[in-house]
């Protein structure tokens, strides 16, 4: 009985820790479908070495909307993401989160799509 409430606990416990690639969703706002502005944001930081703390973001109009994407180091210089990497973490976030948008952090990277109201 006391190896069987072990394995409960340690279950439990993992179930409570975070992902390594934790998602954030935004909870209101305007929605929207931001897939088709993946590309260009993870070709733009495709195999960069980013700064500490640099940020590279785009925006892209839509039909009625628009979609703020940021990619932040939240590591050391010299840091970098690849193409893949970026569309499978936003992708993630764009089709996961009820087309609110949110924040999904992966090593030393956190990845924003945010679709807004309005143009760029």
């Amino acid at each position: 009985m006391h190896s069987q409430l072990k394995a409960i606990v340690a279950v439990a416990i993992l179930a409570l820790a975070p992902s390594a690639n934790a998602v954030g969703c935004f909870s209101g706002g305007q929605t929207g479908d931001c897939s088709g502005a993946i590309n260009d944001i993870c070709s733009r930081v495709n195999g960069v070495a980013f700064g500490a703390g640099q940020v590279i973001s785009s925006c892209t109009n839509f039909n009625g909307y628009r979609c703020n994407m940021a990619v932040h180091n939240t590591g050391g210089g010299g840091s970098s993401i690849g193409f893949q990497q970026c569309v499978d973490d936003m992708t993630a976030t764009n089709n996961g989160c009820g087309a609110h948008g949110g924040i999904r952090a992966d090593g030393n990277f956190q990845l924003t799509l945010d679709p807004n109201a309005g143009a760029c």
